[in-house]
């Protein structure tokens, strides 16, 4: 164990301190300035230099401020700590209860989603800038941004919401962690980092907020945006050349496409991380991948990814089973049937299908992505995704209702007896009947 007197030692330089707490410089030398907090040592040059016991003080100050202190209280709590005998470090720390007025970071992304609701960009700006004037930036971007958009998604789903609202809350939120990471300091590792969306994947903010994370703690990151097609994809690869490239997936379907481009990346022996929504939702999903998932909190992305880099075996995934890559071939050959025969017995449930405009979760994309990522029990959460957003569209369930069993129908024309068509058949069928008005 580092003794005390080592502890105190000053050796580690600005950029250091950065790299190991995330921490950016400016805010480093508010503290600085404002709090007397911590209290670097120079060298005869004018450099600042920093002990091991201050880092982990600004580890310390960093997890008060993202249990929802203020840094004013944080640093309060840390002198009254020391002034009572306790080492601040060793001592428990209750979390701070809930702020309440308008400085609450809740009550901040709470006026942020009404003014974007609203199609007002200014006022959203505005609170914009006060949470960042009083929290954290990478809290501000995931609480505020990240958590504000996901609470519109969630109102569309429900029907309170437009597409047009949400879709106006992304590209705001986007732009806005752009401009953050755009401020970043420049990399101090050495490893290069490239961060993309899987093919027909649209979502960009969880890679937004991944870039802005890793720049932050001092990795060259590369964002390559949405809807990378595999072919560029690999033309970027080589150019850059990357020590890891991380994909994320919001949809069972681009999950299967993210696994698709994930063995692309194993093929030229790079690394793999992923995440997303639907990892989250359905951990059966992550079996065939061959990379580290990331986790289910932002927070646990530096880790990961610093874990990853440093393992010395990249992390690899059975191959997908061959009943499965036979399902695969047969169901993408008969397919078009499918969809031929629904069209002509049930054109009214195709044409709401057609105008709902979801195509990366229409039934036909749910039962292929389910197959490519080797178990048709996936398909089942989808399935109900679906029922649930067609009554809170409050759209007749008997359209959903008819499109499941022609698709069962269908598999089951095509199928053998227990395999993976027959087991997906069967569920589109328990789910028609679970329909209810």
């Amino acid at each position: 164990m580092r003794g005390e007197q080592e502890d105190q030692r000053p050796s580690y330089s600005l950029q250091v301190v950065v790299r190991e707490t995330g921490i950016h410089p400016d805010t480093l030398r508010v503290w600085e300035r404002r709090y007397g907090l911590p209290r670097p040592q120079r060298t005869p040059g004018g450099h600042r230099l920093y002990s091991r016991r201050d880092i982990e003080m600004i580890r310390w100050l960093l997890a008060r401020q993202a249990e929802g202190m203020r840094i004013a209280q944080a640093i309060a709590l840390w002198r009254s700590l020391e002034a009572a005998g306790q080492d601040p470090l060793r001592a428990t720390v209750s979390p701070a209860p809930p702020e309440v007025g308008p400085a609450s970071l809740q009550a901040l992304r709470t006026a942020w989603v009404e003014a974007v609701l609203n199609f007002n960009e200014e006022e959203a700006d505005r609170i914009w800038s006060e949470a960042l004037s009083l929290y954290p930036v990478e809290q501000v971007c995931m609480d505020l941004a990240i958590g504000g958009v996901a609470e519109i998604g969630e109102r569309w789903y429900r029907g309170t919401a437009t597409v047009q609202q949400e879709h106006f809350a992304s590209a705001l939120a986007a732009r806005r962690l752009s401009a953050v990471i755009a401020a970043s300091p420049p990399p101090s590792r050495p490893e290069r980092i490239v961060v993309a969306c899987p093919p027909e994947e649209t979502h960009t903010l969880p890679g937004l907020l991944i870039t802005l994370i890793l720049r932050r703690r001092g990795w060259l990151v590369m964002d390559l945006g949405a809807n990378v097609p595999l072919l560029q994809m690999e033309e970027a690869l080589e150019t850059i050349q990357p020590h890891l490239i991380i994909m994320t997936a919001q949809t069972l379907y681009t999950a299967a496409t993210l696994a698709d481009a994930a063995e692309r990346v194993r093929l030229h022996g790079i690394r793999l991380a992923f995440g997303g929504r639907i990892f989250q939702r359905q951990l059966d999903a992550r079996r065939y991948i061959p990379g580290r998932y990331l986790g289910d909190r932002w927070e646990e992305i530096p880790q990961q990814v610093a874990a990853t880099l440093a393992d010395p075996h990249p992390a690899s995934a059975s191959p997908l089973p061959s009943e499965y890559r036979e399902a695969v071939r047969r169901y993408r050959l008969h397919q078009p049937m499918i969809e031929t025969e629904l069209a002509r017995e049930a054109p009214e449930a195709l044409r709401i299908l057609q105008e709902l405009d979801l195509d990366l979760v229409s039934p036909a994309r749910i039962l292929e992505a389910a197959l490519r990522l080797g178990s048709a029990e996936l398909a089942r959460e989808e399935i109900q995704w679906l029922g649930e957003f067609f009554r809170g569209q409050r759209i007749p369930l008997d359209a959903l209702q008819t499109t499941l069993r022609a698709y069962a129908a269908g598999l089951r024309r095509i199928a053998d007896p227990g395999d993976p068509l027959e087991r997906l058949a069967r569920l589109l069928e328990e789910e028609a009947e679970d329909l209810k008005p």
